[in-house]
């Protein structure tokens, strides 16, 4: 037991040595590789510090050696095109307030999850935003709408997200579903033809339909 107190101490020490050699950045902030190095080190310093039969130098030069392959490929990512192969690159996922559907599929990403970046970063609806660019930590970089700065938003309640009625918010909010319905018949659209429906307290509608713009206006929609 002390032995292994003893090795948990060393490399605790190691560990802690590395990763301030690495920086400071938090979890969210790292880029993929220095997420997959942090693992990868975490994994390296459980294993001889639990099993004796392991000498503590092997996983003391592993984890060293992890550090150094994250320094050579801090050194290769000064060359653009490098950096771009390493991290990726950032990503416009919306464009002049419109949600860019193909630039979502490209990274894997739902309306869902844009919507939660969205208020992550503090914008509730899109008609707040212009622009929003996915950098490639996974964070959300959003160039926001002067004019709406002054205008107290409430959050809008997905109601359609990619083709799918959202059954789970239209009961909880008390939608009714014939009024939706017939809102998407007097917007001559079809619910698999829509990327997002959305309605605020206010009863403002987020409207975007496939290859189309996206459209904000006050409807009549009342709620049980």
């Amino acid at each position: 037991m002390i032995i292994i107190f003893i090795r948990a101490i060393i490399l605790f020490a190691v560990l802690l040595f590395v990763f301030r050699l690495m920086g400071k950045r938090q979890i969210g902030e790292m880029e993929p590789f220095e997420l997959v190095i942090t693992l990868v080190i975490s994994e390296l310093a459980c294993i001889p510090m639990s099993d004796r039969s392991i000498p503590i130098t092997f996983g003391i030069v592993a984890i060293l050696t992890m550090f150094v392959i994250h320094q050579f490929i801090l050194i290769l990512s000064h060359s653009d095109k490098l950096q771009g192969i390493i991290n990726g690159k950032p990503v416009m996922v919306v464009n002049g307030g419109t949600i860019d559907v193909q630039a979502l599929k490209s990274l894997n990403m739902h309306v869902n999850d844009l919507l939660q970046a969205m208020r992550a970063a503090e914008y509730f609806s899109l008609e707040e935003i212009i622009y929003g660019i996915m950098e490639t930590n996974g964070q959300l970089t959003v160039v926001a709408n002067k004019n709406m700065e002054d205008r107290q938003q409430t959050l809008p309640i997905p109601v359609i997200l990619e083709g799918k009625w959202n059954e789970e918010n239209i009961e909880e909010n008390g939608f009714d579903k014939t009024q939706l319905q017939q809102l998407l018949a007097k917007e001559r659209v079809k619910v698999k033809n829509v990327v997002l429906l959305a309605i605020d307290e206010n009863k403002r509608m987020t409207l975007q339909c496939r290859n189309a713009p996206i459209c904000f206006k006050n409807v009549e929609v009342t709620r049980k």
